[in-house]
């Protein structure tokens, strides 16, 4: 490459140890004018530097900033190397560099930028470990610096509920000591308490520190900031002091997920709750009909924060939408529709459909409404009376709701 125009090389430094650098990034960063990159990335490169260079250390959290400094050099003609572990582009320099230069409408060439892949903290630690990724694998950060908590909780629940490997980057600090603390919280509620989870800090460096355990026993005090944290899926298993994800699936799909069937509900079992707060609470809604319309005004009239799933619609809740009361979605159903909400409403008239909802909202634990088969959702809807300090609610289990109505208007003729 050409330095005419000055050369901004992104550098992936690897898990710490210099010998997991690939050739061609040390190579870059040994002919380089200038080093920038945050103080401890730089001392881990501090072997491989030349007298030459002159060399920029940066504090932790300047990230633009140092990303600023590198466009300067380099578009001033100078070869500068901008250092980040791991992978550049794994949580690294390249995402704000990149942000820096889109911002200065940068042409392609000028500067040049070349970026340089590394060994990620996950692919470390998989090799310590034997071979957790041996399947599908997904990564999560659990800093909300930059990203809001409810956004980061779905995304657990969704790797959680999709079986992925999961390998947690950020898991603690001094300022947010909990966050590892939730997530464990989340996927104890869809994988086994003997899941394996793996503890992994300062990999391929003197302290380095690995240390494996179950789901049930994983304690967050024991991550920090240098940690990653890797959760099995359904099938991972430890061996010999190893963790190995298989490649496929080994128990047969029924045993994964064949639930009987519910029956229609004894009404001496049912148990009558009051949810006391669902302004803003999110509600989907699958279905555009006049059950569906039922189900949504209710849900509006507390509050509710509601998005309708349906590519028919009647012309109240096409009117709803208009003013913004709620979110349409003129479309069929698809599967993860119900992830990151409270309350689900199965309110279709094809039969598969709701039964499809129904069964998607019981594996990720969220209540769910069936209207066509009450015994196959987790709650009903009573019918209900408010009067002046007093809420009635009358409920047949789904099984008579005309005659909950009735009884209902009845009682209300006597609080009136």
């Amino acid at each position: 490459m050409s330095t005419n125009t000055g050369l901004l090389s992104l550098i992936s430094l690897g898990p710490g140890h210099p010998d997991y650098m690939i050739p061609a990034a040390r190579l870059a960063l040994e002919t380089s004018e200038v080093v920038v990159g945050y103080r401890r990335y730089v001392d881990l490169a501090r072997t491989l530097l030349r007298p030459h260079q002159e060399v920029r250390p940066w504090p932790i959290g300047t990230e633009l900033a140092r990303a600023e400094d590198a466009v300067n050099l380099a578009t001033a003609g100078r070869h500068v190397a901008l250092v980040s572990s791991g992978d550049v582009g794994v949580y690294g320099m390249a995402a704000p560099l990149f942000d820096i230069l889109r911002r200065r409408g940068w042409d392609g060439a000028h500067p040049e930028v070349a970026v340089y892949p590394g060994v990620t903290a996950m692919q470390a630690a998989a090799a310590r470990l034997g071979a957790p990724l041996g399947h599908d694998f997904c990564a999560i950060s659990l800093s909300d610096l930059l990203t809001p908590w409810p956004v980061i909780e779905r995304r657990l629940v969704a790797a959680a509920w999709g079986d992925f490997v999961i390998a947690l980057y950020n898991p603690r600090s001094h300022k947010r000591s909990d966050h590892l603390e939730q997530a464990l919280h989340i996927l104890r509620r869809y994988r086994r308490p003997e899941t394996p989870v793996a503890f992994a800090r300062n990999l391929m460096r003197p302290d380095e520190q690995v240390h494996l355990t179950t789901l049930a026993e994983a304690d967050p005090s024991q991550a920090d900031m240098l940690t990653l944290v890797i959760v099995g899926n359904s099938e991972s298993y430890t061996l010999a002091g190893r963790m190995v994800t298989p490649r496929g699936y080994t128990r047969a799909e029924e045993e994964q997920t064949a639930r009987p069937p519910r029956k229609p509900p004894d009404i001496h079992t049912v148990y009558p709750v009051v949810l006391t707060d669902v302004v803003g609470a999110r509600a989907v809604v699958v279905g555009g009909g006049r059950v569906a319309e039922r189900k949504v005004r209710g849900l509006l009239t507390v509050g509710a924060r509601v998005r309708v799933i349906s590519p028919e619609a009647t012309g109240a809740i096409r009117q709803w939408a208009l003013e913004g009361r709620l979110d349409w979605e003129p479309r069929p159903y698809r599967v993860g529709d119900v992830l990151g909400a409270r309350l689900v409403f199965a309110a279709t008239d094809v039969r598969a459909v709701n039964a499809q909802v129904a069964r998607e909202a019981d594996e990720l634990g969220v209540l769910c409404n069936v209207a066509d088969a009450p015994h196959e959702g987790t709650f009903h809807l009573p019918a209900v009376h408010r009067g002046e300090g007093v809420v009635v609610a009358v409920s047949t289990a789904g099984a008579d709701p005309a005659r909950a109505r009735d009884l209902r208007d009845h009682l209300a003729e006597v609080l009136s």
